[in-house]
């Protein structure tokens, strides 16, 4: 079965397959949150056990692909979010179920907007069952290697105005494109080496929209930019380098989306008993999750899920069926190590 979950489809197909499917293994599951960012809670029992975490929203499919979407071929499953993360949620959906059979208590939450703006979670925090959890596993691809830290992201746009005028006129008018273009040079060191920092602060010039016609001097450009940074940096911070970058050029700055930074004790007893049972050190991941809207309400969090986070978002991604296999025993493990 295949169920489009990008953020141009509706997310109500794939929320209402998930929570048929827990509610078939014996949790009670039901939907939460708002129109423009659902979610899903599912659980078994009344005392405290494990959460397992997902997401089921993906990035657009893309071009480029030589594969079919959920093709299998050599112990691989490809296809949009095999990665990020639907391998990881179709695991967790297994493991509640064997958790169920063995009367282990278990909650499953999945989100759909966790590639925006991560509404939906800011829901699931406020169930009782998240507080109560003894543990919260976020399973963001990692190779299945526990990680306890993660950057925060601070998505803004830069918008700079000028004024129309034929371009054979060009200075008859104002060039906001090439207003723009002063703007990203103040940033353009912080871009330009952010391919060698995957442990410091990154940035990503993501879209640029500027101009109506080729013959008229563009009174309007926007540009899209996407940071992430790691403690002890906070989003307070990287508003300021920005500022101070730009000083005396002209713009407009719109913040879209905060979330600060991430880390967990690596010898806490979640990431160390997860370690031991996957034979893995724990990691520092780039990218950002919902792992800190859960560790704000309760401080047992660390992310681990199957896949290469290097092909999350990529044409072909594909995840390793072993490594699917592995989550699963990973969680049943969990689950029972939990309780005991």
């Amino acid at each position: 079965m295949r169920i489009d979950s990008d953020l141009e489809h509706d997310p109500a197909p794939i929320l209402s397959y998930a929570k048929r499917r827990l509610q078939e293994a014996g949790l009670k599951a039901r939907i939460i949150g708002p129109e423009d960012g659902p979610a899903l809670i599912a659980t078994f029992g009344r005392k405290g056990g494990m959460l397992f975490s997902g997401h089921l929203d993906t990035v657009p499919t893309g071009e480029d692909w030589t594969r079919g979407q959920g093709e299998e071929d050599d112990n691989r499953i490809y296809g949009r979010g095999t990665v990020d993360m639907k391998g990881a949620c179709a695991a967790m959906i297994e493991a509640a179920a064997t958790l169920v059979r063995e009367e282990v208590p278990v909650t499953v939450a999945f989100t759909t907007d966790e590639e925006e703006q991560m509404v939906g979670v800011n829901s699931v925090i406020e169930e009782p069952a998240v507080r109560r959890a003894k543990g919260i596993i976020v399973g963001e691809p990692t190779a299945l290697c526990p990680a306890y830290r993660e950057k925060g992201m601070f998505r803004f746009r830069l918008t700079t105005m000028g004024k129309a005028a034929h371009s054979s006129q060009p200075w008859l008018g104002e060039d906001a494109v090439l207003k723009m273009h002063y703007c990203l040079d103040r940033l353009l060191d912080l871009a330009e080496i952010s391919s060698q920092r995957s442990t410091g602060m990154t940035m990503c010039f993501s879209t640029i929209q500027g101009g109506a016609k080729n013959n008229v001097v563009a009174d309007r450009c926007t540009t899209e930019i996407d940071v992430r940074f790691p403690l002890p940096q906070t989003s307070h911070d990287i508003h300021d380098i920005i500022v101070n970058r730009l000083r005396g050029e002209s713009y407009r700055m719109d913040v879209d989306y905060v979330l600060e930074a991430f880390e967990s004790d690596p010898s806490s007893p979640l990431n160390a008993e997860m370690s031991r049972f996957l034979g893995t050190e724990p990691i520092v991941v780039p990218y950002a999750t919902e792992a800190p809207r859960y560790a704000s309400v309760n401080p047992r969090v660390c992310i681990c899920g199957p896949g290469d986070p290097d092909l999350a978002h990529t044409a072909d991604e594909f995840v390793e069926v072993r490594e699917l296999d592995e989550m699963y025993d990973l969680l049943v493990h969990m689950g029972r190590h939990a309780q005991g």
